[in-house]
């Protein structure tokens, strides 16, 4: 079974729209902050510096998603990101938002991100201490 990332995020009334529910575009937000701390944690590092760590130069190739539950109230939930695949410069993983007991899957689905070199914006392999890192949760 693959090791999951679990990030512990918050959402906030601005973000339920005018049904009182959240909005589907802030759950990508909430994924984007997750990838962000899912990748400090394989670089071992506190901040998002691409200048120091060229991994993090990445962009969304794909996502899909399904909205399983409506969130309808400020409070907590958790991202979980699971790898599923790793190519030369790609990352495939699967995620679920869930409240923090796991009662209630509000969305889940796959992202694929693709890193990028910074100089020329076409794609690159990651870094072998990357990639060892990612592969660690598969």
């Amino acid at each position: 079974m693959s090791e999951s990332f679990i990030y512990n995020s918050e959402v906030f009334f601005d973000e339920l729209d005018g049904l009182g529910v959240l909005h589907h575009t802030r759950y990508l937000l909430h994924l984007e902050r997750a990838q962000q701390k899912f990748f400090e944690h394989l670089l071992g590092v506190h901040d998002f510096d691409v200048d120091r760590d060229e991994d993090i130069y990445v962009v969304v190739h794909s996502i899909e998603s399904r909205f399983r539950e409506t969130f309808t109230k400020p409070g907590p939930i958790v991202v979980e990101y699971q790898v599923d695949r790793i190519r030369s410069g790609g990352v495939t993983m699967s995620f679920v938002v869930r409240d923090p007991n796991g009662d209630h899957i509000y969305c889940d689905g796959k992202r694929t991100v693709c890193k990028l070199s910074e100089k020329s914006n076409q794609p690159t392999p990651w870094t072998e201490s990357f990639r060892n890192a990612l592969e660690a949760y598969l």
